[in-house]
């Protein structure tokens, strides 16, 4: 692969319709893509989060009139006489902006790279550094969007998707199917208003082991689970770990597929009131020296939940040597619990 850095009619190059970072925005338009649609998909997607998107477009934006135009090339690759940005698609479009506004300055044209006799992977490669592993982190449920893609339409076998993108072939099997569940059992149950990509993370518990064989064992299936989260039934998504204890319940069970928002949370409150949970000593009746580690683990987690809103603050004052010295036993508690819990997931 050859670049060819050059300066490029703003008119002859094409948003890339395949971006992942867009491509959920503009699935709902069908063949129906206008450039206010694909403007509007672009500074929707532009930015780490919700709240920080307008933001983030804007500081761009003006970035960019400020400089009197781009420091960094857009990448191209040519495709039946025109050109097609693979990384870039952002500042293509606030230059066409600037253009249509009459903006002062020449926007007519824009820094660009062109990469010749570019393979399909040399293009993978590139979006997946641009935004998978780069500093503009995708929302997980669109990084699961593009692993699926790669492994589905791409036929990238996990060594290859592993070295484009990092991580081990089963946290990516687990990321793959959370994906392949939540548009099955999710997004067909519900319109495009109300298809919320933060509930993925339930779909990545779903996973877990026990979930599904303790929905099936109880007569239900993935459907129930999809209405559950579109119901609200599950309001925290790690409650999702919680499913086995109360579907093995008869009265659980009941009180949760009964409820209204969060009743996985009066069910799991019913177990630990009818002494189901072993583990559920009061503080009082444990000695310290001889709790055993999932003892004090429940323990301080019941601690946690009520901790004292005067002892909260102290600790986010870190001007205080006291609450520098607390915070780091707890931050180092954090690492051993998840080193341990590392090493014992499947």
């Amino acid at each position: 692969m050859r670049e060819k850095h050059t300066l490029l009619n703003i008119e002859d190059i094409d948003y890339d319709l395949d971006n992942p970072r867009i491509k959920k925005a503009l699935e709902k338009y069908g063949r129906q893509i206008s450039a206010e649609r694909l403007h509007f998909a672009l500074r929707s997607a532009t930015g780490n989060g919700e709240k920080g998107k307008t933001a983030s477009w804007h500081g761009l934006r003006d970035s960019i009139r400020a400089s009197g135009g781009v420091m960094s090339p857009v990448s191209v690759v040519e495709k039946e006489g025109r050109h097609v940005c693979i990384d870039g698609n952002t500042r293509l479009a606030i230059y066409r902006q600037f253009s249509k506004e009459n903006v002062p300055g020449d926007w007519s044209r824009i820094k660009a790279v062109i990469l010749e006799d570019a393979k399909p992977r040399d293009i993978e490669t590139i979006r997946i550094s641009a935004h998978l592993v780069g500093a503009r982190e995708w929302p997980p449920y669109e990084k699961a969007r593009y692993l699926h893609y790669l492994r589905s339409q791409k036929f990238l076998d996990y060594r290859e998707i592993i070295a484009l993108c990092g991580g081990n072939q089963k946290e990516i099997e687990r990321q793959i199917d959370a994906y392949h569940d939540m548009n099955e059992y999710y997004r067909d149950i519900v319109d495009d208003s109300a298809f919320h990509i933060e509930r993925y993370s339930g779909f990545v518990e779903l996973q877990r082991p026990k979930i599904k064989e303790a929905i099936f064992d109880a007569g239900l299936d993935l459907k129930d689970f999809g209405e559950w989260i579109r119901d609200g039934r599950i309001g925290r998504l790690e409650a999702v770990r919680q499913l086995p204890r109360v579907l093995g319940d008869d009265e659980a069970r009941d009180r949760f597929l009964t409820g209204g928002p969060r009743s996985i949370e009066d069910a799991v409150r019913l177990l630990e009131q009818k002494g189901e949970r072993k583990l559920g000593k009061k503080i009082e009746d444990v000695t310290l020296g001889d709790a055993t580690i999932y003892e004090l683990a429940d323990i301080l987690s019941q601690r946690v939940d009520k901790l004292p809103f005067d002892e909260l603050t102290a600790l986010q004052n870190r001007g205080s040597d006291e609450s520098v010295e607390r915070t780091g036993i707890l931050e180092n508690l954090a690492e051993r619990l998840h080193a341990l819990l590392e090493n014992v997931s499947e």
